[in-house]
Formats: C-alpha cells, structure tokens, sequence
C-alpha cells in the first residue's frame, strides 16, 4: 500500500509534467520509460522459469523454454496472419496480468473469484484507456487490423466491464474480504487513472500506467521471488540477468522503428503488436509464479 501512496504521487507529477510538453515530447518520454523499465520487467521471465523449474533436470527446464519461446512465435504470427483475434486476446490477456498485479497481495478468496477479480479490473483499465483516448486508439486499430472499431464500442466495454466488476466488489464487501477502507482507495485510484488517461496523450497515459503501476511492482515482486528481497544488490543482479534479453527486445523495436521511420502510425500499431506477443507468454510466467510463491 505503501508504494501505491507514493505511485499516486509520481503519477499525479507525471500528468502535470505533461502541461509542459507537446505531444511530440510525451510520446517520446513514454517510449523511452516502456523501451526501458517497460521491457526490463518481462526481461527476466527465463531466470523466474530457472527458479520454478529448481531441481527438476534438464529436460523439464528445455520444455519451459521452449514453450515459452514457441508461445511469442506463435502469438507473432497470429498478429501477422489474424490480427483481430490477435488484438481481443490481447486484450484479454493484458487485462489479467494488469489486475493480477494490482490485486495479488490480497486474498479474495476461490480461484474463480480471484482471477474474475484480475480480469475485469484489468478490462476496466483498458476500457477506461480506450474510451478516453477513442481516436487515437481506432486509429492504431486500423493500422494493425484493417479494421475500422467505432468508438462507441470502447464505451461499451467500459460499462460492461465495470458493471461486472462492481458487481464483484459488492460481493468481496459482503463476504467481507474487502475493506470500506480498500474500497474507496481503489475507487479513488480509478478516478485518478481516469484523470490521467483523460488529459494525456494515448502514449504517455499507457505508460504512466505500464511503468507505474504495472512494471515496477511486477519488478520489486520478481525480486521478492528470485532473490527474497527488494535491495539494490538484487535490483543489481535482476539487471545482469535481464541484461541480454532486454537488449535483443530494444534492438528488435529499434529495428522495427527503422523499416517504418516513415509511418508513426504503423510503428505504434507494430509496436503495440510486439508488445502483445511477448504479453502473452510473460502473462503465463508470472502467474505460474504467483501461483508457486503462495
């Protein structure tokens, strides 16, 4: 709760840094914190495998690899051949691992529960980014898919998912298992994102977001995870181990960059693209280590 407090801070300083650049300036800004910390934190996803796997031989270790190198290979080619269905379960999968961070320091309770809990507030999130953003958003639809998404539908999706996850919190204060007082702290978090997501740009919202409150509690969790605490001197080792992975994503994004200098509208499309491939491997990683560590 404690860096929630602080991330609140930060979050509020960034939207009001923002008065201060033009556009141009904010999206630049965003992607050097998502080239950087954004990437960084799923950079460390084979040492988390390494961890999971423990004493298990070798060959269970090359089948975690491997699944996981096979799942980005074949989430790039749904984005290349299927973009539409690429894009909704990204969607989808983005959702969860958003609220899977958020809300897995609390208990809620059944795995059902738990990981309806993860999904809608992470839909809510993203809904809530996409209808205050709504052009830009179906502009880099229409770069990735060819298809043309009116904005109403970004609305619709907000209140459907909100709909469901109010209905969720009403049942986590019945049963009890939500505080009055947690309650209205994340209803206050969520008028703040909409505050944000409202008067920023498409770009520097995602990334107050990402950094803030995604990346860096999923790197101090990590840390927890392979190290057993959050010291600089873990930070140092997370960073040596995360070291060559991270490299290979910022030169393939900087590659990619290059081929399409010309069109930032296709380079955001593309970007959001390769984001998702690695999106839905790194979601299965940290949730089977969500799942270990308790």
């Amino acid at each position: 709760m404690n860096f929630k407090k602080t991330a609140i801070f930060i979050t509020l300083l960034s939207l009001w840094l923002s008065n201060y650049f033009s556009n141009p300036s904010q999206e630049i800004l965003a992607l050097c914190l998502i080239f950087s910390v954004g990437i960084l934190h799923g950079s460390n996803d084979l040492s988390i495998i390494h961890k999971m796997n423990g004493s298990r031989g070798l060959k269970n270790a090359v089948i975690l690899i491997g699944s996981y190198i096979l799942t980005v290979f074949l989430a790039a080619i749904l984005f290349y051949k299927v973009p539409a269905l690429a894009l909704a379960l990204f969607i989808l999968f983005s959702g969860y691992h958003f609220g899977e961070q958020h809300w897995s320091d609390r208990k809620l309770g059944g795995v059902f529960l738990k990981r309806s809990v993860y999904l809608f507030y992470g839909l809510v999130i993203l809904f809530l980014l996409f209808a205050l953003n709504s052009i830009q958003t179906t502009e880099i639809i229409m770069n990735l898919t060819s298809q043309n998404i009116p904005e109403l539908w970004y609305g619709y999706g907000l209140v459907g998912s909100s709909v469901v996850f109010s209905a969720l919190l009403l049942f986590l204060m019945i049963t009890r298992t939500l505080t009055v007082s947690d309650l209205l702290f994340e209803l206050f978090l969520l008028f703040v994102f909409a505050i944000v997501f409202n008067f920023a740009t498409l770009l520097w919202a995602f990334a107050i977001y990402f950094i803030y409150w995604h990346s860096i509690p999923s790197i101090l969790e990590q840390l927890m995870y392979l190290y057993g605490d959050k010291s600089l001197l873990s930070f140092k080792r997370y960073l040596k181990s995360s070291s060559i992975i991270w490299l290979i994503s910022v030169t393939a994004i900087f590659g990619l960059f290059y081929v399409v200098r010309n069109n930032a509208d296709l380079f955001l499309a593309l970007f959001f693209a390769f984001l998702g491939a690695i999106t839905f491997a790194h979601s299965f990683i940290i949730m089977r280590m969500f799942t270990t560590e308790k």
